[in-house]
């Protein structure tokens, strides 16, 4: 492209150089033409020499001019401009209005000329490099394509080594296979044989079996049907001495029986813990093995002495497991008109129970029974004309409310107590054998109504026990 741009500026200066050499070669003419008019003019015009040297030197001048720009003698200033303007609007379009005369338009010719010579030297050196370049290009091509052919042949014969090696494999596979097929059809001999076998020893055990069902249905109908909701027993007692008031229980540590948890004791004879009639109550004192405790004697009677095989039963300890109790109504112990609701507390504790629900502050209820509470202790009837025995009576209502609702049987606390081998340390009044009626006088409740679900001997219990473990 440069040397296109140069070939277009060398036909340029060619071109006003002629254009300038035929304005000489007009001039001359025209000089000729004026000599021959100022010979026959001097005849005619004398009196005119002065202006007529003068004009003659403006026409020397003049043509010279033009024989500088390339025009003739005899050619007009009309065609003189036209050519001039001609000129500037071909050659000096791209140049500003102040230097677009001929001699500036030659010097900004020849500077652009000379750039372009610059630029075309310039660019035939970056050729150069370019294709020096190239070169070096292509021989790195041509080695990395060595290369590339040398790697696809290599890999073209690994490629041969693996198919040989992987038809081996697939050939030995094969042999193995059919190897395997015939352990398998053999296999499958001895498994047909084994199933016929097991077949054989099934029918036979069936047999067997059928005949001990037929044994077992023979037995239970001689046997009376078990209570499903009797109580089963904690534990029995596997020693008793009776100088030293102790006992030896078969429940220990591996029970997770702990000291002053109290056991209601009966007769090895009955079934049912709740139906069978108290021969007296322990406590524990001292933990001896994982399966072994002692105990001291807290009550007993003496025309029904605790004896080697008799069962105890507690019903907030609970072999393996905390039993949930709630607590309603006023406790009070030994009559003292004072809360003993602590001291409850502390005896369910002591014996791995937890209180669910209890009377709280201002007679609101604190905690909630669930379906896994075991009891509903009764304590007295808030029946007294304070000021918040009408909070704690709605709280015995909604608690009772509960238990029937649950399925929650209720107990009284003297009940509870009697059960759980309690004994009041401030109480006067005797108990077993020996009470006297009038140590129990009857006290009134005002209209307090017992709780259609309250537990009584002989009434129909709808839930179970609660497991033991």
């Amino acid at each position: 492209m440069a040397s296109r741009d140069n070939q277009t500026l060398q036909g340029v200066v060619i071109a006003l150089v002629l254009l300038l050499i035929l304005m000489i070669v007009g001039l001359l003419l025209i000089n000729n033409e004026r000599k021959k008019q100022v010979a026959r003019a001097d005849a005619a015009v004398q009196d005119a020499s002065s202006q007529r040297t003068a004009a003659s030197s403006a026409q020397s001048e003049a043509n010279s001019f033009k024989q500088w720009m390339g025009f003739k003698e005899e050619d007009t200033f009309q065609t003189v401009e036209e050519a001039f303007k001609e000129d500037m609007t071909k050659y000096g379009s791209t140049f500003d209005e102040s230097v677009r005369f001929y001699s500036p338009l030659l010097q900004n010719l020849q500077q652009e000329n000379h750039k372009l010579a610059l630029s075309e030297t310039q660019a035939k050196s970056n050729v150069k490099e370019l294709d020096e370049q190239l070169q070096a290009l292509k021989a790195e091509m041509e080695k990395q394509f060595t290369e590339f052919r040398n790697t696809e042949k290599k890999m073209q014969e690994d490629a041969a080594a693996e198919r040989a090696k992987f038809e081996k494999t697939r050939q030995d596979m094969v042999a193995e296979q059919n190897k395997l097929a015939e352990q398998l059809a053999q296999h499958r001999e001895e498994v047909d044989k084994a199933r016929s076998e097991l077949s054989s020893a099934e029918k036979k055990q069936t047999e067997q079996l059928a005949k001990l069902d037929r044994d077992i249905t023979i037995l239970r109908s001689n046997q009376a049907d078990p209570d499903p909701f009797a109580q089963p027993a904690d534990g029995l007692v596997r020693w008793v001495n009776q100088k030293d008031q102790k006992v030896w229980i078969n429940i220990g540590e591996a029970d997770h029986l702990r000291p002053q948890v109290t056991f209601t004791v009966y007769s090895g004879d009955e079934s049912d813990a709740l139906k069978a009639e108290t021969k007296g109550s322990i406590e524990v004192t001292k933990i001896l093995s994982p399966h072994m405790a002692e105990a001291r004697i807290t009550s007993d009677i003496p025309t029904r002495p605790l004896m080697e095989g008799d069962k105890i039963y507690s019903q907030v300890w609970n072999r393996g497991r905390q039993v949930g109790f709630a607590i309603a109504g006023l406790i009070d112990f030994n009559d003292d008109d004072k809360s003993d609701l602590e001291e409850l507390n502390r005896i369910i504790a002591l014996n791995n129970g937890k209180v669910d629900a209890q009377p709280g502050e201002n007679g609101g209820v604190d905690g909630e029974m669930t379906v896994d509470t075991r009891y509903l202790i009764l304590g007295e009837f808030p029946d007294s004309a304070l000021k918040d025995s009408e909070a704690q009576r709605q709280a015995w209502a909604k608690m009772n409310e509960s238990a029937d609702r649950l399925g929650i049987e209720t107990i009284s606390l003297d009940e509870f107590l009697t059960l759980m081998g309690w004994k009041v340390e401030l109480r006067t009044v005797a108990l077993g054998s020996s009470a006297r009626p009038e140590d129990f006088p009857l006290e009134s409740r005002g209209e307090y109504k017992v709780p259609n679900n309250q537990y009584s001997p002989g009434s129909f219990r709808p839930r179970k026990p609660q497991p033991t473990y």
